[in-house]
Order: C-alpha cells, then structure tokens, then sequence
C-alpha cells in the first residue's frame, strides 16, 4: 500500500483542527520523510507526552488521524492524570476514540510495552532552554527503552530541538524576556539521541535536516537489526 496520500490526507487533516501556522512547517517537512522513507502497510504510533490543547500544536491529532486511516493503533502516555483526562477529551471531541490513553511514566512505559511501534513520537519533558539537560536525558531513556524493539524501518520523530546559529526568545512567567543564543550544536529533547546516531554506531540513521533558526522535529530512521 501507498501511504502518501494518508500522509498528505492527514496533515490537511491537522490543519484544519488547529491553526498555528508554526507548526505546519514541522509537519509539512516531516510529511516528506514520510512519505519517502515510511513503508508498513499499517501505522502503529505511540506518542510520549499527551496532547491535550491548541495552544501546545495538538500534532497528537495528526499522528493519531495516520494510524485512523491505516487501521493501526495510537497509544498516548503521560505522566500527569490531569493532562491525560483532557487529551482523552480532545480525541473524543474529534471523533478518534480508538486512541488508548495510559498514564505512566514514558521510560517506564516503553520499558513495558509489549507491541512493536513503527512510529514513535517523543516529545515529553518540557525543554527548558535555561537547563536543557534534564530533557534531553530524559529523550535518551525514552530512546534506549525502545529502539531495540522496534523492526528495520521503523521511524522515531523527537521534538524540540535547536540547531547552532539559532536563537529564541524565552519567556518568564513576569513577562519578561531573554534572547538566547544556541552555541552548542544542537540543543532539545534529542541531542543526545542526536550525537549517539552521528557516529555512525547505533542501528538508526538521521534522514532529518538540521534546520537552523526554528523549532526542528530530528528524525531517525532504523536501518539494522
């Protein structure tokens, strides 16, 4: 089966739930790799870090309208009850009820998980861009929770990443601001996953670009068992 059109079919899908334009960029990028480097039949997601409003770009919905389509499985973990009641709201409101919600922690949860994902979506741990580290570590045993199961092609998306060169206004909850400056060469929830791919001695290949000056989706893709 070709998936393309479900690709496409899925982020016009995205588009017309939630309208934040920032986002569109990501999943229009990430739709090309897709559709050049996806190959099962059926799409079965699982997505760490519930979605649960507009205001947080909801992709939830695009990855959860893929695995509708195919007739696969999407399955939502997080941590805090609260956030997993409203992101079971959201899918209900929008009519995806096979979604299956599961509070837990996301290591904990891909430890223990006994189906095979083709497509992980890691995007739990909120990054603090005054102490990334804490998420980025956190991505890295997400990472080694589930890559050994997962079968040769299988995709991983990880979100929140900046590469060197870029900078971002960051936010206090006082309404000030602070310009920061992204020196090392990436910074986000997959740098470590990141730097463990580029050498060359893992089972996965980056097939993502480095995106300077926005938010960047990294993607890898398993090529060994």
């Amino acid at each position: 089966m070709n998936n393309n059109n479900i690709f496409i079919e899925s982020l016009n899908y995205y588009k017309d739930k939630v309208k934040i334009n920032s986002r569109y960029e990501q999943l229009e990028e990430l739709v090309k790799i897709l559709t050049e480097h996806f190959k099962f039949f059926k799409i079965n997601c699982v997505e760490t870090g519930a979605s649960q409003n507009f205001d947080d770009g909801c992709v939830g919905l695009f990855f959860a309208e893929l695995c509708n389509k195919s007739s696969g499985y999407f399955y939502s973990v997080d941590n805090n009850p609260h956030i997993v009641d409203k992101s079971k709201k959201l899918y209900e409101d929008h009519n995806l009820n096979f979604v299956k919600h599961y509070t837990d922690n996301s290591v904990n949860f891909l430890q223990n998980i006994n189906d095979a994902p083709n497509l992980i979506h890691l995007d739990s741990w909120d990054l603090d861009l005054k102490n990334p580290f804490p998420s980025a570590l956190h991505g890295w045993r997400e990472f080694i929770s589930i890559e050994n199961k997962m079968s040769v092609g299988s995709i991983i998306v990880i979100d929140d990443n900046f590469f060197k060169g870029s900078w971002v206004m960051w936010d206090y909850s006082d309404n000030s601001s602070e310009r920061i400056n992204i020196n090392y060469p990436i910074i986000g929830k997959g740098s470590m996953v990141y730097h463990f791919v580029e050498t060359g001695e893992s089972n996965w290949v980056k097939i993502s670009t480095d995106i300077i000056g926005i938010n960047n989706k990294i993607v890898f893709k398993k090529i060994k068992q």
